[in-house]
């Protein structure tokens, strides 16, 4: 029998906490990188089902062929199926910072003109922090979420970049 010490509650306290961190960085350096891509991501999260059924199509099937070349491939080959499961996996990541963006953007602050990727991290902790929930947040909207933003990553690429809107126009200074 296992008895639960203080050494056990903090493992899984700081694998949470590192996890946690990990996917806001992961938010913040999609946005830092690629910001169209991000807002692409974020105009077609209109239709989130669509993406998510299309994320879990283009994230599990690369998957478990991943796992199946790590199983089947020889050594010199493996970094196959570590491609094949590392790439569904970080496109997921990219494409739902999208996701965090529009959940920071519904929160909006002053200094957001300023410094945009403050949306990005508002969401992103707004988002990560339903991932606590213990059942559901580690089994259900963790992979919900990875699964929509491959799915939107996806669509991003063959999106078109909206117009950027111009800045608005000040009025005339009185000197």
């Amino acid at each position: 029998m296992e008895y639960i010490t203080t050494a056990n509650v903090l493992v899984w306290f700081f694998i949470t906490v590192a996890l946690w961190m990990m996917f806001i960085s992961y938010w913040l350096a999609a946005c830092g990188l690629f910001p169209q891509m991000v807002s692409r991501c974020e105009e077609a999260l209109a239709k989130p089902l669509r993406h998510c059924l299309l994320g879990v199509l283009v994230t599990v099937v690369p998957l478990f062929i991943g796992i199946a070349a790590l199983k089947a491939l020889p050594a010199a080959l493996k970094w196959i199926g570590l491609l094949l499961i590392a790439v569904p996996i970080l496109a997921g990541l990219f494409g739902s910072a999208g996701l965090a963006q529009r959940i920071g953007r519904g929160l909006p602050t002053p200094a957001d003109e300023r410094q945009p990727w403050r949306a990005v991290l508002r969401g992103g902790i707004v988002l990560s922090l339903t991932f606590l929930l213990p059942v559901l947040g580690q089994l259900l909207i963790i992979p919900l979420t990875i699964a929509t933003g491959a799915g939107l990553c996806v669509v991003s690429l063959f999106r078109r970049p909206s117009a950027p809107t111009p800045p608005p126009l000040l009025p005339p200074s009185e000197s």
